[in-house]
């Protein structure tokens, strides 16, 4: 019995350390939690996946598929712009004191909508944003798509896709806040 408790004891010792040791590492994982849905997507390298994101970029483009649509965007400095199946993607992109403010079309729906130090609000699709920033690329608040507000909404946006440009970021998140 006692062999058995202290077993237990190390396990959860162990396992303890583990979450802490992983807390301290980067999260490759962009996500996104709603009351209704959750999507992860792993951010490697040059590449975006999960079941509904298969996409790679060179810092010019990105390439491939999100949610069922062929994807081809190009990333300028200070736009993006393409397809995204058989819609159009046109969105410009102005740095305000450290904030991002994305202004467009995006997949057919206007994108008007900032994301910077303190917080992302706007409109993405048919969904308004209104989340308050955190530590470590951790966004908190509320959605409102169409009907009542949805909270807690937590969206994380890992620090290798925002060091690999704002257009790619602007880009990657449109496709996913646009999409749910």
């Amino acid at each position: 019995m006692k062999r058995t408790v202290r077993r237990a004891l190390t396990l959860a010792a162990v396992l303890a350390l583990g979450t802490a040791t992983a807390k301290d590492e980067e999260r490759p994982y962009l996500f996104l939690r709603t009351p209704q849905n959750a999507f992860t997507v792993q951010v490697t390298g040059k590449d975006i996946t999960s079941a509904d994101f298969q996409l790679s970029h060179d810092g010019k483009s990105l390439r491939g598929r999100a949610f069922d649509q062929v994807v081809f965007l190009s990333l300028g400095e200070d736009t993006v712009g393409g397809t995204v199946g058989s819609q159009l993607a046109r969105l410009r992109l102005q740095d305000k004191d450290g904030t991002t403010q994305v202004k467009g079309n995006f997949m057919g729906s206007l994108v008007d909508f900032s994301v910077g130090p303190q917080g992302l609000t706007g409109v993405l699709g048919r969904c308004g944003y209104e989340l308050k920033a955190h530590a470590n690329g951790l966004y908190e608040g509320s959605r409102s798509c169409g009907g009542i507000p949805q909270r807690p909404v937590l969206l994380s946006i890992p620090e290798n896709l925002t060091q690999q440009g704002t257009p790619l970021t602007v880009a990657t998140l449109a496709m996913l806040l646009g999409n749910v």
